[in-house]
């Protein structure tokens, strides 16, 4: 698994990039720090620390995190890492609980949280170290966090696209009676329809794209990154807001019924993309929202795993999760670029 790249995980470049929960600090003291000098306390009746920055996932993906921490003899709660995932508003969902250091542990200990799974909703999570209950005596210190994960990032904000292409990538076999239902089966499995595309950098006065072919050498043939089509970022007619997925809609349908939609109004049209769950959709119809703010959206490409009733359907800024797939190509002129291109497929 890839790692999170955590701002200040070990807090060496000081009291930044992390939130100090109910008066805990962040201070210089070699003496107690596990690694360098810097090192992150809470006295009695403080809680804890977390990044300010919240990491982006999708549900299903799964997240390994851990802190080292000790107390004072006479600390007299327990430690411990919470992985605590949030919605796309980044509002709290739920958690889930690292190994317990326990009160009194007068030795740096890790505490863990393995293969933590992301559930249905979650677009963000963020790993916390945490008293558990409020202290009354003693002091705890927390240092070197570290996380790892099925990450996904971003293009990089100084990459200007300037053109692109995405295709439906249709790797679904059509049944043919003279192939026959057993062809026609083995063909088809573990297959599923997905998006596909080329995009294009042209650097402009003042843009640097080393930036950019770094940030691709890194992602490699392996790991994740956020794609979208870039002219339909939102919704033809505007954003819409507050609709989710309307019960239980299971693997390999094309329909996808919400609910809570802006009632007897057309809420997509045909072309727009929405995000459910891990998944990115184009709306091959217009969806229609009748008088109970119900309605069904037709969507290519297929369901590719169950969505459970309530899921989120995300019409701001959707995105898809993709996979670069060739080398770059850079484009010279006696020397100096005038074209990056990058290929790439959802996954």
């Amino acid at each position: 698994m890839a790692k999170f790249f955590l701002l200040n995980p070990g807090f060496e470049l000081g009291d930044r990039d992390w939130s100090k929960i109910t008066g805990s600090t962040i201070v210089k003291d070699a003496v107690n720090a596990r690694s360098g000098s810097w090192v992150g306390v809470n006295a009695a009746g403080q809680d804890g620390h977390r990044p300010i920055v919240s990491f982006a996932i999708r549900p299903g993906s799964k997240i390994t995190a851990s802190f080292w921490g000790k107390h004072t003899a006479d600390f007299d709660r327990a430690t411990q890492l919470y992985v605590q995932w949030h919605d796309k508003d980044d509002a709290f969902l739920s958690q889930n609980l690292g190994n317990t250091i326990a009160a009194g542990t007068t030795a740096y200990t890790k505490s863990e949280l393995i293969d933590a799974v992301a559930p249905d909703r979650a677009k963000f999570f963020k790993p916390l170290a945490w008293v558990d209950g409020t202290s009354t005596l003693g002091t705890s210190w927390s240092d070197d966090f570290d996380a790892t994960g099925d990450i996904i990032e971003s293009i990089p904000a100084t990459a200007t696209l300037s053109s692109y292409r995405m295709v439906p990538a249709d790797t679904v076999g059509v049944f043919d009676p003279l192939v026959g239902p057993d062809k026609f089966t083995e063909f088809n499995a573990g297959m599923s329809d997905k998006w596909a595309g080329v995009y294009s950098f042209v650097p402009s006065l003042g843009v640097d794209l080393g930036g950019l072919g770094s940030w691709d050498r890194g992602r490699g043939r392996t790991e994740r990154f956020f794609a979208v089509d870039a002219v339909r970022t939102v919704p033809l007619n505007g954003i819409v807001n507050g609709m989710t997925v309307d019960g239980t809609t299971t693997q390999g349908t094309n329909k996808i019924p919400v609910k809570a939609g802006p009632v007897s109004s057309t809420a997509l049209v045909a072309g727009d993309y929405m995000e459910v769950k891990d998944q990115y959709f184009q709306l091959q119809r217009d969806l229609e929202i009748g008088p109970e703010g119900t309605g069904e959206a037709i969507v290519w490409p297929a369901v590719r795993s169950t969505l459970a009733d309530g899921e989120d359907v995300i019409t701001d800024n959707p995105k898809m999760v993709a996979r670069i797939t060739s080398d770059l190509d850079w484009r010279r002129i006696e020397a100096r670029p005038v074209v990056l291109a990058i290929s790439w497929e959802e996954v």
